[in-house]
């Protein structure tokens, strides 16, 4: 027999065997079984006879089962041997003795000495081995009958024992260092696996860096094989941060502040994340080993801000965030990451300001922030007042109105009214000052020969009696309205618009009273609510014939601007202007319009964008509820469809009616673009992509300058002759007409009232907007199509008049300020 110890102590494992005894005890630097504290030995263990003993050293105080010994005493297996606050247990399973020594506190027994055996362990002296010795034979003779009965007794014990045991596998992942199996049957190890009956035992297995695995089996019928697996001891680790006081949390909980030590984790990733003002949140996994090792992290914190340095022309302007002060430039300041808007402000002198994206770690020294003059004031008035005021080519409102001027630079200043001759003034401001402008606006004149039927007819303007409806008239350069009538006839209402230095033809021809309504001419009156309008500021227009489209000769025309004669029979009211946000939003309070680079498109008074032209239906379709009228659209399939017969609630313009309005409306001949004279426009006439685009678009007109980056208020611009703004830039427009290539003029007879083909995939888009700077698209019969909205693309409404049928004829029409018949 070959005796093996293992020996377990908080510091560690150890494996003995016989050729160490004896085995020293103590907690000097080469002992066998090391204790945390006391004498450098306290006590050897030794064998004699086979049996194990226990030798204190003279002066030490050991218990030996709670019994204070002074000598020699035998050790068996459950014996416990306390020295000091160290406890020391005992377990003897075959050839292996077990044992654990572990810290329980210090116990002063002082109880008898134990009586000594009566044959005594041999004492064992330091550095001497002892003999093993081996048991002697019982000394009292046995008869051969009764050792030859024990004999068969065990052999047949032995049988019995084979015939009814069974084979027990025990896996243990990962292989232990030592296994034990106890149970009051004996459960026999062979090879990879035990042997024994049925019955409860403990299986006990430990490995280092490992828990100890303790756990019951029940050996029985059809429970043979057991597996168990050891669980990792977790490790120690500490957390160190450069800078310190960084707060930390793992697994999402937090565990303290850095330096953090002591901290036990089970083995396996784990999530750390250190916060610290000003610094950036570090975010990262670890790999706990376990096994009761220790392990030390280092980190190191990432400044959360960029470093900007800022000066200015002149020096000493004082750098505001907010409300918060910086300082005065010259400037160096540390500035969070993200984006910050710096406004720079010195007495004198206009703000400045500075907005820039700050990356961490990042240093930015942009150029010096040149200041300018404090602007000037001008108190612009007009008599009459009410003139429409454009500065330096961007509209400003109407007189009397209060504007701000750079300083020490000329400005230009023109001024319109209708009726009146523009005037425009040079002139130049000096800083932070204001000076009071008045101006005054002589009448400008244009003429008119006006012809009806019946000739002596009654002619009023604006309502005042003028005599006769035949002859000349010599009328102010505003809107006018002319009322025809005669007895016994229909009186007829025209608005027109003259032209300064420039003669209108206008023929009215009166229907006799008793003649259907329906064939009665629309009158060119203006809408502003009350049952025809219900609150949408509209003009109608019609009956009238045109041509429509481009002649191939003119620059930038598209394939697709084929020319085609039209007639509206059916007068129809088009709205004064586009849709703005506000209305829209009327209808659908969750539409936003976005923003561009910045700049919104989303204020009330904007034109309502990013709308598909089937929302742009369903509006109208809200619009005629509103309004008491008839839905122009039903919808099938999530799609808007144009309700047969038509009726005369709201809709999108057809494209006919939208060139009309746009080209020929108050005009004596097709306007090719949205201004007078050639392409590029001289004058603010709309809101295309300008100069104050040029940071968001790739092409801009050079020189030109709207004052809007982005799309405008609608009505921003002058009208256009026919009453109408917006017709050519601020927003293209969706038209009611599926989108087809048309056959020229010549090939087919005029077509009357178009609405387009039945059906299609993309919807006709007219005029241009805030992105447009070709001449392709600014002029007035560009043809767009889409399907989807887009932010630089809106709608107006438009409704054909209640009781005009379609196809209602009527004489030859005279629109406001234009002949009876026009080509466009």
């Amino acid at each position: 027999m070959s005796r093996i110890f293992e020996i377990h102590t908080p510091e560690g494992d150890r494996c003995c065997t016989e050729q160490d005894l004896p085995l020293v005890i103590g907690a000097g630097g080469h002992v066998h079984v090391p204790l945390p504290a006391g004498r450098e030995v306290e006590a050897r263990l030794g064998l004699s006879r086979g049996y194990l003993f226990l030798q204190p050293e003279s002066g030490s105080r050991i218990l030996h089962n709670n019994t204070l010994i002074s000598r020699s005493v035998w050790i068996k297996s459950g014996d416990q041997v306390r020295i000091g606050g160290i406890m020391l247990r005992f377990h003897l399973s075959g050839d292996l003795v077990d044992i654990r020594v572990r810290e329980e506190g210090r116990a002063d027994g002082t109880g008898p000495a134990a009586a000594a055996p009566e044959e005594p362990p041999p004492a064992a002296r330091s550095g001497q081995r002892l003999p093993r010795v081996a048991m002697a034979p019982p000394r009292r003779r046995k008869s051969l009958w009764l050792a030859t009965g024990l004999l068969f007794l065990l052999l047949c014990l032995s049988a019995a024992f084979l015939l009814a045991a069974r084979t027990v596998d025990i896996a243990i992942t990962p292989a232990p260092d030592r296994l034990t199996v106890e149970g009051i049957l004996p459960l026999l190890h062979m090879g990879d696996r035990f042997v024994g009956l049925d019955g409860t035992y403990t299986v006990r297995a430990s490995r280092r860096g490992y828990r100890e695995l303790v756990r019951e089996i029940t050996v029985a019928a059809g429970s043979s094989r057991f597996a168990f697996t050891l669980e990792k001891r977790p490790g120690t680790i500490t957390i160190v941060s450069s800078p310190a006081g960084a707060a930390v949390r793992i697994d999402g909980r937090k565990a303290g502040v850095t330096p953090l030590a002591g901290v036990e984790l089970a083995a396996g990733v784990h999530r750390v994340v250190l916060s610290l003002a000003r610094y950036r949140t570090l975010d990262q996994q670890v790999e706990v080993e376990g096994l009761g090792r220790r392990q030390r992290f280092t980190f190191r914190l990432l400044p959360g801000w960029g470093e900007l340095h800022l000066a200015s022309r002149p020096a000493g302007a004082r750098v505001l965030e907010g409300e918060r002060k910086l300082g005065r430039t010259p400037l160096t300041v540390e500035l969070m990451a993200g984006r910050h808007r710096l406004l720079v402000r010195k007495d004198g002198y206009s703000d400045g300001l500075l907005e820039i994206d700050v990356a961490a770690g990042e240093r930015y020294v942009p150029q010096p922030l040149v200041l300018e003059p404090a602007p000037a004031r001008v108190r612009v008035s007009s008599t009459p007042g009410g003139a429409a005021l454009t500065v330096d080519s961007v509209f400003q409102g109407k007189t009397p109105l209060t504007v701000e001027v750079a300083s020490r630079q000329e400005h230009r200043f023109y001024l319109r009214l209708a009726g009146h001759r523009p005037v425009t003034i040079t002139k130049q401001f000096a800083p932070a000052t204001e000076t009071a402008l008045q101006v005054r606006l002589e009448p400008g004149y244009g003429t008119i020969f006006l012809s009806s039927v019946p000739p002596d007819a009654e002619l009023l303007v604006d309502g005042k009696p003028h005599g006769r409806a035949t002859g000349r008239l010599r009328l102010t350069t505003r809107k006018h309205s002319l009322t025809v009538r005669a007895r016994g006839y229909r009186s007829v209402t025209r608005k027109v618009t003259p032209a300064a230095g420039a003669a209108l033809q206008l023929d009215i021809r009166l229907q006799r009273e008793g003649v259907a309504p329906g064939n009665a001419p629309a009158t060119g009156t203006l809408l502003t609510g009350g049952a025809a309008g219900k609150g949408v500021e509209m003009i109608i227009l019609g009956p009238a014939r045109f041509r429509m489209g481009a002649s191939r000769r003119e620059p930038g025309r598209r394939a697709n601007e084929q020319q085609r004669d039209i007639e509206l029979r059916r007068p129809f009211a088009l709205a004064v202007r586009p849709v703005t946000n506000g209305e829209f939003r009327r209808f659908r309070p969750a539409h936003r319009s976005g923003m561009v680079g910045g700049h919104s498109l989303d204020t009330d008074r904007q034109p309502v964008v990013n709308v598909t032209w089937d929302d742009a239906a369903r509006y109208c379709n809200w619009l005629s509820d509103r309004h008491g009228l008839p839905r122009f659209y039903r919808e099938t399939d999530g799609r808007m469809i144009t309700v047969l017969p038509v009726t005369s609630g709201y809709r999108l313009p057809t494209e006919a009616e939208w060139a009309f309005a746009a080209r020929m409306a108050g005009r004596d001949q097709p306007a090719r673009y949205p201004w007078p004279g050639a392409f590029p426009p001289h004058t603010v006439a709309g809101n295309f992509a300008d100069e104050s685009a040029r940071g968001l678009l790739p092409l801009v007109i050079s020189g030109y300058n709207d004052g809007h980056a982005v799309t405008a208020p609608v009505g921003s611009y002058p009208a256009n002759p026919g009453g109408f703004f917006d017709m050519g830039g601020n927003v293209a427009q969706w038209c009611h007409d599926f989108y087809t290539l048309y056959a020229a003029a010549g090939t087919r007879r005029p077509v009357t009232d178009p609405l387009g083909p039945a059906t299609g995939r993309h919807h006709v888009l007219r005029g241009s907007g805030w992105r447009d700077a070709a001449i392709t698209e600014l002029r007035l019969s560009y043809r767009g199509y889409g399907r989807k909205g887009r932010d630089d693309l809106g709608f107006r409404v438009a409704r054909y008049l209640a009781g005009q049928p379609a196809g209602a004829q009527s004489p030859a029409p005279v629109h406001a300020g234009g002949a009876a018949e026009r080509k466009l």
